[in-house]
């Protein structure tokens, strides 16, 4: 088998510099060691963000990433590479440390019987302040979860193309991981994100 081509991508592509600021402070405390202490390191991290924020927001995180100014710019470049895995992961959420690795192998044993699938994982919701955590509803085949991978044998469909929830309507084949794997971090600037997040 070729090797796998893999993105982790996230949004951080903020009007509000403040708001863009707080989440940053949370993305260095929880995404950021999520992804360094990845066990399988074949992946890159590719941030949809504003060009004018790209320096601040490397030297702030001091970690390697990929930048694209747009979702089209980002289509693009899956489509370009061939990237068999596209990974969705919010810039303030958690990720276990085989995160990765569990999809590359749920990739590898399911890439010949579909030429397309959805890998999801269960998450369990964290209060960041009180580090509480709650079990959420069971995600099935046609409710998406938003941590979500697009896998595919040759890339035809897009993981930001559309919503999480409607992820479905591309392929039925859809693969879901127990609780672990992730956990989505509430915080309070979250709670309005959808409203400061520009396309």
């Amino acid at each position: 088998m070729n090797k796998i081509s893999h993105i982790i991508i996230s949004r951080m592509k903020f009007s509000d510099k403040l708001l863009l600021e707080k989440y940053l402070k949370i993305t260095k405390e929880i995404t950021i060691p999520s992804i360094k202490s990845q066990t399988n390191k074949n992946f890159v991290w590719g941030l949809i963000i504003n060009s004018e924020d790209i320096n601040f927001v490397h030297d702030y995180l001091n970690i390697d990433f990929i930048t694209f100014n747009s979702i089209n710019k980002f289509i693009n470049y899956v489509k370009n590479n061939n990237i068999n895995i596209q990974t969705r992961h919010d810039i303030d959420d958690y990720m276990s440390d085989d995160y990765v690795e569990k999809i590359q192998e749920i990739y590898k044993e399911n890439i010949k019987k579909y030429n397309m699938f959805l890998i999801q994982a269960q998450p369990v919701k964290v209060d960041y302040n009180t580090k509480k955590e709650t079990k959420m509803t069971k995600y099935t085949n046609i409710r998406n979860s938003m941590f979500l991978s697009l896998c595919q044998k040759n890339v035809v469909n897009y993981i930001l193309e559309r919503n999480h929830g409607q992820m479905h309507q591309i392929t039925n084949n859809v693969i879901t991981l127990p609780e672990g794997y992730v956990k989505w971090i509430i915080h309070g600037n979250n709670r309005s994100c959808k409203r400061n997040l520009i396309k």
